[in-house]
């Protein structure tokens, strides 16, 4: 199904134009034909008053046609007007010089008063019948025929069709023109907006901004409204995650400092545990509300900088480890997300590949059709299997996680799936563990 406004106004433009020329065409043609025949009938019509002035009286007066006629087309053999009288009851007939050599007759009998119009094959004729008194003053009925070859009829017909049509052609191309024309102009205001939703999403902008016409006004005011609401949302959520850890912060150092001045040494270290649990449960939620996500008004963001960027970072924290870092990645991959989101996902991997290599930490990443794979991997002792699907396990608790295990890549695990992606752990080349990220390149 086509979902294009302007190929659909187009085609139904389209198919109004070619049915409005079309009717009009056969309209038009079939208005010349009959003004042609309305023309030709007053002809031959002429040439029956031809023939009745012509029309002289013979013995007992009766109606007799001349050998010859004015109309030098009548006496001409083969000229294409003919003419024809019949009448006294079959007794006389006259046929003008154009028939010489044409035996079969034109003319069928027709009672006086009547006039019969009508085509043959090549030829128009008129029948009408007529009384003419002799001199004893009995009517006697005549037959009075004119005929016309049509073919200069017929040729005249086709040379106005194809003159017809020609024009009507080209109105319609001119017509069609002037849709398209009429069509981009008209869906100009959906194209304007279709930019200001794009450049949202290039986060070029954060609202539909300049005048908007007043069909799309509710459309804006409603899309605009949606983006306020949800920035709105994501900071009252964020204010009150952020409110809680302050407001956490008294009451555990109260806990811990009880701890430590408690003579009870396992419950001292029992509190010290669970206050520690609490803050990683406070810090994880935290992270989790921070977490843009793919909503489509964020920029393509270059992958190499922020990897230059963090790499850079974890080489000062653990330079005593004199660490080998190798980063394979091209210049031109992009990936529309938010940058802080990237910053957190990667930064949580590659710690994690600095904390535990030995000497040292891979990353590779490539564009594979419509996903970006990242790679980062290390040459430490790598993860057992029972840990794997429990660290990636979608929605597992921080406060279900071992004390002192970290929130890292639980958070990066849940950015991936903001975006649509996926995060799986393999037994690195190197000997330790392989993160590999797959996410959507919208």
């Amino acid at each position: 199904m086509n979902h294009s406004i302007t190929r659909r106004l187009l085609i139904s433009q389209l198919v109004i134009l070619g049915a409005f020329l079309g009717l009009a065409g056969a309209a038009l043609d079939r208005a010349f034909r009959a003004s042609n025949e309305i023309a030709t009938r007053d002809q031959l019509q002429a040439h029956i008053y031809t023939l009745l002035t012509a029309a002289k009286e013979g013995p007992q007066g009766r109606m007799r046609l001349p050998e010859t006629l004015a109309a030098a087309a009548f006496n001409k053999p083969d000229s294409g007007l003919y003419a024809e009288v019949e009448g006294e009851d079959g007794a006389y007939r006259w046929r003008s010089g154009s028939l010489v050599g044409r035996p079969r007759p034109l003319s069928r009998a027709v009672d006086p008063g009547t006039i019969r119009f009508y085509f043959a094959p090549r030829l128009a004729i008129l029948d009408q019948g007529v009384f003419w008194e002799d001199d004893a003053g009995t009517p006697l009925a005549y037959s009075l025929t004119v005929a016309m070859d049509r073919q200069a009829l017929d040729a005249q017909q086709a040379e106005f069709r194809t003159t017809l049509w020609r024009w009507l052609g080209g109105v319609a191309v001119l017509l069609l023109m002037a849709q398209i024309l009429a069509a981009r102009w008209g869906l100009t205001p959906v194209r304007e907006m279709s930019a200001a939703v794009r450049r949202i999403e290039n986060g070029e902008a954060e609202r539909v901004e300049g005048p908007v016409p007043l069909e799309l006004r509710s459309l804006s005011s409603n899309l605009n409204s949606l983006l306020q609401q949800n920035q709105r949302r994501q900071e009252r959520v964020r204010n009150s995650l952020a409110d809680l850890a302050h407001s956490m912060k008294t009451p555990l150092a109260v806990l811990r400092g009880a701890a430590q001045e408690s003579d009870d040494r396992a419950l001292s270290d029992l509190i010290e545990e669970q206050t520690e649990r609490i803050d990683q449960i406070v810090s994880y939620q935290r992270q989790r509300a921070a977490v843009a996500g793919g909503s489509g008004a964020t920029r393509p963001i270059a992958l190499t900088p922020i990897l230059s960027r963090l790499t850079a970072s974890l080489d000062k924290v653990y330079w005593e480890r004199a660490l080998q870092i190798d980063v394979q990645t091209a210049s031109d991959l992009h990936l529309r997300a938010d940058e802080g989101d990237l910053f957190e996902l990667l930064g949580n991997l590659l710690e994690n590949a600095y904390k535990h290599a030995i000497h040292k930490v891979r990353v590779h990443a490539r564009s594979q059709g419509r996903e970006l794979q990242i790679d980062i991997e290390d040459d430490g002792e790598g993860i057992r299997k029972d840990d794997v699907n429990r660290l990636l396990q979608r929605g597992e608790r921080a406060d279900q996680r071992s004390p002192g295990e970290g929130i890292g890549l639980a958070v990066a695990n849940e950015i991936v799936h903001q975006y649509g992606g996926a995060m799986s752990i393999h037994d690195s080349a190197l000997g330790g563990a392989l993160f590999r990220v797959l996410l959507p390149v919208v």
